[in-house]
């Protein structure tokens, strides 16, 4: 993993990036596509705002994370706010591992892994991190819209009845692709650990 310095810088960029936007800063093509690290010369990561979401969530950070002797990519949820998930409407919600990500109509499993501050969300491994296999960087680098299936755990959320909850990304507006195909070299071999 990458060192918590890296982190820190992270939730920085994140918090600025979400004062500049409350504060009307930014144009119009920031705040609901990818965007890549600023200032930098090679970025390391992107994120990108859902176009609509049951969580109450900030953004979706694509990163390049240490494993081991390589390096890959993993996708983070992170909540509006330090703590528990919530949904939109302010309940605390608990998520089941399991869930899925509809890419135009091409469904894939991933498994949701939870921290404090963040949910990693993954298809393959490398050892003990969690990463995206190739096969689902490249699908976000093409796709045009993510739709991710949630299920909550029963018990957090007895008075909630339907299929789930879920989180839409546009996967074109912003950079797009291209954000994507910037990092994509860190994920580009974890289809083999995927399919171990």
């Amino acid at each position: 993993m990458r060192p918590i310095s890296a982190l820190a810088a992270l939730l920085a960029t994140l918090s600025s990036f979400a004062a500049q936007v409350r504060a009307g800063d930014l144009s119009d093509e920031s705040g609901t596509g990818w965007q890549l690290e600023r200032d930098v010369d090679s970025p390391t990561y992107a994120f990108i705002e859902p176009t609509y979401t049951d969580l109450a969530i900030d953004v979706l950070v694509l990163s390049c994370e240490q494993a081991g002797q390589e390096v890959g990519l993993q996708l983070r949820l992170y909540p509006l706010e330090p703590g528990p998930l919530r949904t939109a409407h302010g309940q605390r919600v608990e998520l089941s591992s399991a869930a899925e990500f509809d890419i135009d109509g091409r469904r894939l499993k991933v498994s949701l892994l939870f921290s404090d501050a963040f949910v990693v969300m993954a298809d393959a491994t490398d050892g003990p991190v969690p990463l995206l296999s190739a096969s689902l960087i490249a699908a976000l680098q093409t796709g045009r819209q993510l739709k991710m299936k949630l299920q909550p755990v029963e018990s957090s959320t007895p008075a909630r009845s339907g299929p789930g909850l879920e989180i839409v990304a546009n996967l074109q507006a912003g950079l797009g692709g291209i954000a994507v195909g910037m990092l994509r070299g860190c994920g580009v071999r974890n289809d083999v650990v995927a399919a171990r």
